[in-house]
């Protein structure tokens, strides 16, 4: 209560003073003027001597903040009267020079009455007199004024008093907070090196004084320490940055291209390297986050010309659904340049020189993606010919598959086989420009995959070899379709037909080695196999634009069934692997079928052939019959039903299908438990099926 007293009274006193020095001056004549001021000023300076010795200490705390009030306000009236003639300075030179001398007066104030307040405040008021100073100069001297301001602030808290070290702590870091803020703009806006130079000067300075405080403070040896020291380190960083890059700004800016991001990322990976020799943790963790912040920035600025490059050419993957080669347009991948490679290159060699100083983390393998997103720029940055550019990335996806291949360590054979199959994926799409570089490229790319699910020394990439082999060699055989005339439905079936080869033979071949294809089962294999050998069969019917589709499928279907039945006998099978295939081959079909007939023929033999397969299916609690008849049975009641509820809809008021559906909610709502179990029993009746 009483620190509040004193604080309202104490600014009651200051607006009264301020209003009788702003408004009632004119009142008085030139010695009434003085007389009031210095009056009234003496007597409140001199108050707090009387009150510290009665034991006041609060109040004269309050009344000396009154007095620095009076003090500036002594100023102010002093240059309105023109007293001395010290009217003739300049508004920001006596500002200046009123500031530095109520601090000195604060100063010798602090040493005679033992005050806490009067000696940091004077620190405060000492803070713009040299940018007042340097006011009216350039902006270079500015920033050089608040530099060394903050440099006496770093002196004040080196060997100043308690009480004034933690005002010129933060005050030091706002000053050189200040300075950088208006320092990088300042001096990465210069149109000539020269004159970059000279704007760096400053920030030179501020970098070395931030490289003193860090020191200062990490040599403390302390948590706080280290954590103020890492603070301090993140803007000596920027500030080492603008100042690096400024001159490099200023050359490269004026270049036909814009070669400035460099200059940012040069400067970047200097503080990167640089802050990795910091014997400290938290200044090396600083300093690599700041200037890592700096060159995620560039990066950013140049990925999104990189991704439109690399997008470019997707326009010829029209040839897939044309069934034409319209390849040697205009080139697709204009939005990218020279500069994008060096950006690219220079990442790839700042995380390479960070892997080589053993910073923890994996940068070798930043530096393999960036690595590969600059091989895979180069023929849209610089416009190399067709068959140049599909050969170079071309070479790009075995160079990587080849490190995914030889790669002993995991992690590494991993990542190299996730870059190979995206620069795969990159030539494959580049390859459709062309119909020889197609039907050539992606046989090629179909042995790379398969030499790394055959040869890889990690288990994990066996699977993905092989799954980019079936993809590639698929794509390929529809491609040679198309190339020998096919329709674009045929050739699509017969890639699909090559792919469920292709995984049928490697679920032959893995069961046979017993090791299997890592992270994909045989069983799954099987499974993906059959399923594209049935997507090709109904490729093949929709080609042939066949209306009774059940002419073709039930004979194979019967075979099949009859093929999954001999083996359950022999072999314990799942229902899926005996039945599924055989199921599916018709009914799937036939399904399709039905929602594009307006026949009720085919409609009434589905469901009821449906109706006999899910009996029979929950009689032998058998799995694949039961769930493939059950959603063919949904399918065609579906579609039987639909008009009909369509009619009905228009029939009713608008108003009941909402009442009817919030009525539904409401039931399921309400019986929501029993709903749950009875979910649950259908699970575990499905799941206990064979």
């Amino acid at each position: 209560v009483q620190n509040l007293l004193l604080v309202l009274g104490g600014l009651l006193l200051t607006v009264a003073a301020v209003v009788f020095t702003v408004v009632s001056w004119g009142v008085l004549g030139i010695g009434g003027r003085a007389a009031v001021l210095a009056g009234f000023t003496g007597v409140v300076m001199l108050a707090p001597v009387v009150l510290v010795r009665r034991g006041l200490t609060a109040t004269s705390e309050t009344v000396a903040g009154v007095a620095v009030v009076l003090l500036l306000l002594d100023g102010y009236a002093a240059r309105q009267v023109g007293f001395l003639g010290v009217d003739a300075f300049g508004v920001l030179d006596y500002s200046a020079g009123m500031c530095g001398l109520v601090a000195l007066i604060l100063v010798a104030y602090s040493r005679v009455v033992p005050l806490r307040g009067p000696a940091p405040v004077a620190v405060v008021l000492a803070q713009p007199v040299l940018p007042l100073l340097a006011g009216e100069r350039s902006a270079t001297w500015l920033v050089g004024a608040l530099v060394v301001t903050a440099a006496l602030d770093v002196v004040v808290v080196r060997y100043g008093r308690a009480g004034v070290r933690t005002t010129g702590a933060v005050c030091g870091g706002a000053v050189a907070a200040v300075a950088l803020l208006f320092g990088a703009p300042h001096a990465l806006t210069a149109d000539f090196a020269g004159e970059a130079l000279g704007r760096s000067v400053p920030l030179f300075g501020l970098v070395l004084l931030g490289a003193f405080v860090v020191w200062r403070l990490a040599g403390l040896g302390t948590a706080a320490g280290e954590t103020w020291a890492s603070l301090v380190t993140v803007g000596t960083a920027l500030a080492l940055i603008a100042a690096l890059a400024a001159p490099g700004q200023a050359v490269l800016g004026r270049l036909s291209l814009d070669w400035s991001p460099t200059a940012y990322l040069v400067s970047a990976l200097v503080v990167v390297l640089g802050a990795t020799w910091s014997p400290w943790r938290g200044v090396r963790g600083a300093g690599m986050a700041t200037g890592g912040s700096v060159v995620m920035l560039v990066a950013l600025t140049v990925l999104p010309r990189v991704a439109v490059a690399l997008a470019g050419p997707s326009v010829w993957l029209d040839t897939l659904w044309t069934g034409r080669w319209d390849g040697g347009g205009p080139w697709p991948g204009d939005a990218t340049s020279p500069v994008d490679v060096v950006v690219l290159g220079m990442l790839a060699a700042g995380f390479l020189a960070l892997a080589a100083r053993g910073t923890r983390g994996r940068p070798v393998v930043g530096a393999l993606v960036s690595g590969a997103l600059m091989v895979a720029v180069v023929p849209a940055a610089f416009a190399m010919a067709y068959p140049v550019a599909v050969v170079v990335l071309v070479g790009l996806a075995v160079g990587v598959a080849a490190g995914a291949v030889l790669g002993r360590v995991v992690w590494w054979a991993v990542a190299c086989a996730v870059v190979a199959g995206a620069a795969s994926v990159e030539a494959a799409v580049y390859a459709f420009g062309g119909k020889p570089a197609t039907l050539v490229v992606l046989p090629v790319l179909g042995i790379v995959a398969a030499v790394v699910a055959l040869a890889g020394r990690v288990t994990v990439l066996r699977g993905w070899g092989l799954g980019g082999a079936v993809l590639f060699l698929g794509v390929d055989a529809m491609a040679v379709g198309l190339a020998a005339g096919l329709q674009v439905k045929v050739a699509a079936s017969v890639g699909c037909a090559v792919a469920g080869v292709l995984l049928l033979g490697g679920s032959l071949w893995g069961g046979r080695r017993g090791a299997g294809w890592g992270s994909l089962s045989v069983e799954g294999l099987r499974y993906a196999g059959t399923f594209l050998l049935l997507v090709a069969s109904w490729s093949r019917l929709w080609a042939g634009e066949v209306t009774v589709v059940e002419a073709y499928t039930v004979p194979c279907s019967l075979v099949l069934l009859g093929f999954g039945w001999w083996r359950r006998r022999s072999t314990r099978v799942s229902s899926w692997a005996a039945y599924g295939a055989g199921l599916s081959f018709t009914m799937v079909p036939s399904l399709l079928a039905v929602y594009a007939d307006t026949e009720w023929r085919r409609s009434l033999a589905l469901g009821l052939s449906a109706v006999v397969v899910l009996l029979a299916g929950a009689r032998s609690r058998l799995q694949a019959p039961a769930i493939v008849g059950g959603v063919v049975l949904a399918g065609v009641a579906v579609r039987e039903l639909a008009p009909y509820v369509s009619e009905l809809l228009l029939a009713v008021p608008r108003w009941m299908p909402i009442a009817v559906g919030g009525l539904l909610l409401v039931v399921v709502g309400a019986t929501y438990e029993a709903r749950k179990r009875d979910l649950t029993r259908l699970r575990d009746t499905l799941a206990a099926m064979d």
